[in-house]
């Protein structure tokens, strides 16, 4: 058992410690002290006292050790060791995930994070139901719910790893409920909308946005691969990468005549490797494809990966098959790929329902 107890200074400040009792099972225990070096300015023994603001980070800390010691016991006992020095800081905790692996789901909930704590520390220990509650409404103010859907699955993802490490005693996540994925319509643009697209060169704005946009109609690159893209990936008429999402993977996409003829007409970086090295944020980039989209007629509400699902459906429509457009796209799952070739399927239905009726009311087959 571990207790927090705290002990009165000559300066009205108390000193946090942990009482910590192993029994032995013969009616004897042990008893050992471990003085935290943290001072508060109350005796917090009685859980019925107000935590004064000053004290509240401190005590989050208090408690986290408390938590942790009582974990290694529990662990000790069953023949397990834990990590001797601990930080109890999520954001910090996500970051050296990232530094050891990269991972972009990650990285974006780490980014997104910082900006809900606004400065503030979050503790381990500050992640209950409330707080995912908090956070998970937080985000679906700020991206669409699809990706906070994913957002939240891989914050449960990393914070469930704690709990098999023993370092958190349990994870709230399987009481709580993340949001889950909607449906959406997903934008894709023919031939000739692509067409329209690349004979209008807006009258403001970055070239870039342009140039990567069409690119993508003709290599299906996630806008995250299209920023983070390389000339060394360049390799002949194919592009060799790793995408950002999943790093463990290797994608070979051809490189056609069209989207050779844009890298070509790039201006190159005298320093920066990266083919397109000016791109603004996503958030950015999409203002700027809705206002092109609206100059070159297109009715549809342009975003980044339309261009995606363009070359996916484009693709499958002039006879790719949906096992190799899987390997293009760089899937893990052929279901991700059987959405675009759904697409395609209604869109030929559709088609043929224009055609006209060759025989009049009269006639008989």
């Amino acid at each position: 058992m571990v207790t927090v107890r705290y002990k009165k200074l000559n300066d009205d400040k108390y000193s946090a410690y942990l009482d910590i009792y192993s029994g032995t099972g013969q009616g004897k225990g042990k008893r050992n002290y471990e003085f935290l070096k943290i001072y508060v300015t109350k005796d917090y023994s009685n859980p019925s006292v107000r935590v004064a603001e000053v004290d509240k980070d401190k005590m989050k800390v208090i408690k986290a050790i408390r938590n942790n010691r009582e974990d290694k016991m529990s662990f000790s006992e069953n023949g397990y060791q834990q990590t001797a020095k601990i930080n109890y800081n999520l954001l910090d905790y996500f970051r050296d995930c990232l530094a050891k692996k990269y991972y972009y789901r990650l990285e974006c909930v780490t980014i997104q994070l910082e900006k809900y704590a606004d400065g503030e520390k979050v503790f381990f220990q500050d992640v209950d139901e409330d707080f995912l509650s908090a956070f998970q409404d937080y985000l679906l103010g700020v991206v669409s719910q699809n990706t906070a859907s994913s957002y939240m699955n891989t914050f449960r993802q990393y914070f469930n790893k704690l709990v098999v490490k023993g370092i958190v005693q349990a994870s709230p996540f399987p009481n709580f409920k993340i949001v889950g994925l909607a449906e959406t319509e997903i934008t894709t643009l023919t031939i000739e909308e692509v067409r329209a697209l690349a004979s209008c060169i807006p009258k403001k704005g970055n070239s870039q946005v342009r140039q990567a946009f069409l690119f993508s109609c003709f290599t299906g690159l996630r806008f995250s691969d299209v920023k983070k893209l390389t000339y060394e990936e360049i390799q002949g008429d194919h592009l060799v990468f790793r995408p950002a999402k999943t790093t463990q993977k290797i994608v070979r996409v051809p490189l056609l005549e069209d989207a050779g003829t844009i890298i070509k007409n790039l201006l190159r970086h005298p320093k920066n490797d990266k083919v397109f090295w000016g791109l603004p944020s996503s958030q950015v980039v999409n203002v700027y494809l809705k206002f092109w989209g609206l100059e070159a007629g297109i009715k549809k509400s342009l975003h980044f990966h339309a261009a995606r699902h363009t070359f996916a459906t484009i693709g499958l429509t002039f006879g790719i098959d949906v096992y190799t457009m899987q390997k293009l796209l760089g899937h893990s799952k052929i279901e991700m790929t059987q959405i675009y070739a759904k697409i395609v399927d209604e869109k030929r239905k559709s088609e043929m329902l224009k055609f006209p009726s060759l025989l009049d009311e009269k006639s008989t087959i």
